[in-house]
């Protein structure tokens, strides 16, 4: 009989993953994304959630790399808690969010948008995150953050397990995932949370726009719509778009009258520099 290969795990490139992803990892839940002259409306989605462990060269003396019903538990009841509710994003920066009544009426949560728009949610009905905006994206982050906390990441190193992913759909094929390090056995609880604290993995300064190619002016034409209380699209005072744009309508006009192009016209209306802006 031939000898066993002498098989160095030390040396050894694999690496050991758990991966769970049910059916039953689902929560349906309402949202509005709203940040600086923008808000969408008011829908919801049918989300989705994964999860992913990354272990090391070797299992556990028990055959695991974690077992799948420690993590399957914890999924389950986030998404039960979660699901059938509006995803408060509690700090966020353009929605006024306060409460109203008391426990005789169970109470209600009050949003009153930058354009104007109030929403009344009955308290029980509205799941308060510590989210800025209610992307698919921070509902990763705050994830990650509940499974750590349930899982503990102690018992995770212990594991083996060096980095967890989660990753959240809202609909097939739309899905983000965040990645993260364990913390170390030293990290302090106050360290932990703010590993998972929504607000500081968000950029600040000015939205760069998103032009999509299907819907370029999406974006711009809602605002129109919404910023200010507009609905005649036409937008407020801190547009830079349509400023712009209208600088640069007002110079082609100024330029040709300047080169006398409409030289000879007894009269000239906005029909004739409609058409003199389009033929540019």
């Amino acid at each position: 009989m031939a000898a066993t290969p002498d098989i160095k795990l030390a040396a050894s490139p694999c690496t050991f993953e758990v991966n769970v992803s049910k059916e039953s990892f689902k929560f349906n839940a309402a949202h509005f994304v709203a940040y600086k002259g923008f808000r969408e409306r008011l829908h919801g989605h049918n989300y989705h959630v994964s999860v992913r462990l990354l272990g090391n060269h070797k299992i556990g003396p028990d055959g695991y790399v974690v077992d799948f019903g420690c993590v399957k538990k914890v999924a389950k009841d986030v998404c039960k808690q979660m699901n059938e509710h509006f995803l408060c994003p509690m700090r966020s920066d353009v929605i006024d969010i306060s409460e109203e009544g008391g426990d005789a009426d169970g109470g209600s949560i009050k949003l009153k948008c930058e354009d104007g728009a109030v929403f009344v949610f009955p308290r029980d009905d509205c799941y308060m995150l510590p989210i800025v905006h209610a992307t698919t994206e921070e509902l990763a982050i705050f994830l990650w953050g509940e499974f750590l906390r349930s899982l503990d990441s102690g018992f995770l190193l212990k594991r083996g397990v060096h980095t967890m992913e989660v990753t959240v759909s809202e609909a097939v094929g739309q899905e983000a995932i965040f990645r993260m390090a364990i913390p170390s056995l030293d990290t302090s609880e106050a360290e932990k949370e703010k590993l998972h604290d929504v607000a500081t993995y968000i950029a600040q300064g000015e939205v760069v726009p998103m032009p999509c190619p299907s819907a370029p002016n999406t974006q711009h034409e809602e605002k129109k719509r919404k910023l200010n209380g507009d609905n005649k699209g036409g937008c407020g005072s801190s547009c830079k778009g349509c400023k712009s744009e209208l600088s640069e309508k007002l110079e082609a006009i100024a330029n040709a009258m300047n080169d006398g192009h409409f030289k000879g016209e007894k009269h000239v209306g906005a029909t004739d520099l409609e058409e003199f802006l389009s033929s540019k």
